[in-house]
């Protein structure tokens, strides 16, 4: 429907108002759009492309008053918190294609390894490219959650520390040892679960910062699903930190099936895991 509306493309009448409240909707479709042609397996609907703007400061946003004449530098605002989420999707998109190349056995080792350094340059860019104000900090989270977008701030790491993990995921299997850098890959994604999980905890301690949205619930259990790894197969020093994060992704869990009623099939596989990894132990 969006498609066929032109949503993004500006009218002659919209306010700054609308005419941002238009690229908003568009660009959340467009998060959606990735993450539910991943978890259904089918095609995109809406492709990536420089035609329209990222969504804008959200205090900016709030800020507008209703019939504010859009303005002549409006083009040329620093993105918010959303738009630095659109840019991660597009990231995630990335991801997607280099998997299922994985799965379908049509990238050999060479390409496999070319492909996760790109991503991982592109995530460094990132990161290193976000403003100071919106590093990863106690600081800057109170001060988000004092300005009411804490939870927007708290996504937008979330999100950062959930894609990675899933970069480095497959490196985490015996099948890509022949990869070079298979156990630096390894690594990194048993870090980003980790700092997904620490980060969960603070935000949840953090008022206006709390993540209770479904998703969680999955990248939850993607981030224990690493942990659970260096359960079984990590080093000594390690084992208690990790069950101390898996212990609180599980809580986060039981919260979160008190919201939504789907995350209770989440909880159940994941209770099973942590039982049978700990009798491995």
């Amino acid at each position: 429907m969006a498609q066929i509306l032109r949503l993004p493309e500006p009218s002659q009448d919209d306010d700054e108002v609308m005419r941002e409240s238009k690229l908003r909707t568009w660009w959340s479709l467009y998060m959606i759009d990735r993450w539910s042609s991943a978890g259904l397996n089918i095609p995109r609907q809406i492709q990536d492309c420089d035609q329209f703007q990222l969504p804008m400061s959200e205090l900016d946003f709030h800020n507008l008053a209703p019939g504010q004449p859009v303005g002549k530098d409006s083009r040329i605002t620093r993105p918010g918190l959303w738009g630095y989420m659109v840019i991660l999707a597009r990231i995630f998109g990335q991801i997607q294609h280099l998997h299922r190349r994985i799965a379908d056995g049509t990238l050999d080792n060479s390409g496999i390894e070319s492909s996760t350094r790109q991503l991982a340059s592109e995530f460094e860019t990132f990161i290193q490219g976000l403003p100071s104000g919106l590093q990863l900090t106690k600081e800057n989270m109170e001060t988000h959650s004092t300005l009411g977008v804490g939870q927007a701030f708290v996504a937008l790491h979330l999100g950062y520390h959930h894609y990675a993990t899933l970069l480095y995921f497959p490196y985490l299997g015996s099948q890509m040892t022949h990869i070079l850098d298979q156990k630096l890959f390894a690594t990194r994604c048993k870090y980003h679960a980790a700092a997904f999980s620490d980060l969960l905890r603070s935000s949840n301690e953090t008022k206006g910062c709390q993540a209770v949205y479904f998703i969680v619930a999955h990248m939850t259990v993607t981030s224990s699903s690493a942990l659970l790894h260096t359960l079984l197969f990590g080093q000594e020093d390690e084992l208690f930190n990790t069950k101390k994060r898996l212990y609180y992704n599980f809580q986060i869990l039981l919260r979160l099936k008190s919201y939504w009623r789907g995350v209770g099939m989440m909880v159940s596989l994941w209770h099973k895991s942590v039982v049978f990894s700990q009798s491995a132990v």
